[in-house]
């Protein structure tokens, strides 16, 4: 077995070209599909982990905004809209909900020195009512906030303790949030009250004020009572509140779960294309180079049949071969996509609008193992026929053959 490991490995040397040309086709195929599946995989957790962190039944915005808020949640986008404050109340008032909490959406200016941080979202939320923000702090959920506390979303490079200013406003990093796999990740949560006095300061402190009114919100996030408690169910409970208050549009988190499932299809579509498109490619190529490498060699491999290699020894050394090939290829497939997508997922994200969150460990071992076998099965099944072709030649024929 190490003579013939000896004897593949001088081959490879001695021809780099070729050993290049296949190892670079098996890691484009093992790249193009673990990118596709890691995107997919991340998209679906993402989804999962978004859903659990929005922590509401139901989602109250202005009338026919859903569409922009949707792509808010999942990719973070500029979102500016309002309503005016009495929406709450309206809302709270119906026999079916339990809680209600309203939030403030705004985004800090760009090329701005009032702001430390540009173009990032803004969210104020009432830390009186709140269920949302606070049970995804990463440490001391308990912790009160003091007026000019914020707390930052887990993408924001941001550690406790540090001072940040947003519209001219000082404000100090009390905690940072656990991921949740969507364009949240990139906000900074602050209490409402001091949202509405930053937005008042701003004219004399800022580059430029929001103008926001002093009354207005941008979303309210429900509680539903238990339908043993006189609740609804989600569906119901939305088509109740559009139809007693017109001047909003309900959205659900299995909105979220269609609209994000909708452009994670778009995106892929053209990505798993490819891919499929090129493994066929990718075994015919790989075969077709194994063939003229085998007909290179005729001679060579005529005179270990002389020397005393059996057929079956010379079907296994290209097997060989074709194994070493692929797993190099595997391997620097798998390195390729993993780097890229860790790099790029933000921009995965924003381009797509999806909610991305990497999967867990065991799920990644997977996926790593499948393209892993998938990479081998299509080396060495590329290499099959002509490894039983040149390992039935009679030494005394491969020998005289030019």
């Amino acid at each position: 077995m190490i003579g013939q490991a000896r004897l593949v490995w001088q081959n490879m040397r001695l021809r780099p070209g070729r050993s290049l040309i296949l190892v670079n086709c098996i890691a484009t195929l093992t790249a193009l599909l673990v990118a596709a599946t890691l995107i997919d995989h991340a998209s679906q957790a993402g989804i999962s982990l978004g859903i659990e962190r929005l922590g509401a039944d139901l989602v109250a915005v202005p009338r026919d905004i859903d569409q922009q808020v949707l792509r808010a949640y999942l990719s973070g986008n500029d979102v500016e809209f309002y309503m005016p404050n009495a929406i709450e109340n309206n809302v709270g008032e119906c026999p079916f909900v339990a809680q209600t909490s309203s939030q403030l959406y705004l985004r800090s200016l760009t090329n701005a020195a009032c702001c430390s941080v540009w173009s990032v979202f803004l969210i104020g939320f009432d830390p009186q009512t709140d269920f949302l923000v606070r049970p995804w702090l990463s440490k001391h959920r308990d912790k009160n906030l003091g007026p000019n506390d914020i707390l930052v979303g887990a993408a924001i490079q941001a550690e406790p303790g540090m001072t940040m200013k947003f519209y001219g406003h000082p404000f100090k990093v009390a905690g940072t949030l656990d991921a949740g796999g969507m364009g949240l990740d990139t906000a900074v949560f602050l209490p409402i009250h001091t949202a509405r006095k930053m937005i008042a300061d701003s004219v004399v402190k800022a580059a430029a004020s929001p103008g926001i009114a002093s009354d207005q919100i941008s979303a309210v996030f429900i509680r539903l009572k238990p339908n043993d408690q006189g609740g609804l169910p989600a569906w119901k409970a939305a088509y109740e509140l559009e139809r007693l208050i017109p001047e909003i549009s309900i959205i659900r988190p299995a909105d979220i779960t269609v609209k994000a499932r909708e452009n994670l299809a778009v995106g892929l579509r053209a990505l798993y294309t490819v891919s499929f498109s090129v493994w066929p490619m990718t075994a015919l190529l790989v075969g077709l180079i194994f063939t003229m490498a085998a007909h290179e060699r005729q001679q060579e491999i005529g005179l270990l049949r002389a020397m005393g290699a059996t057929r079956g020894v010379i079907f296994r050394m290209i097997l060989f071969e074709a194994l070493i090939i692929s797993i190099a290829g595997a391997a620097i497939g798998l390195g390729l996509s993993f780097g890229l997508v860790a790099v790029f997922a933000r921009m995965i994200a924003l381009r797509l609008e999806i909610p991305f969150a990497f999967p867990s460990l065991c799920e990644l071992m997977r996926i790593f193992v499948e393209a892993l076998l998938l990479a081998i099965a299509t080396g060495s099944v590329s290499a099959l026929i002509p490894a039983c072709k040149i390992s039935a030649q009679e030494p005394y024929e491969a020998i005289r053959r030019p």
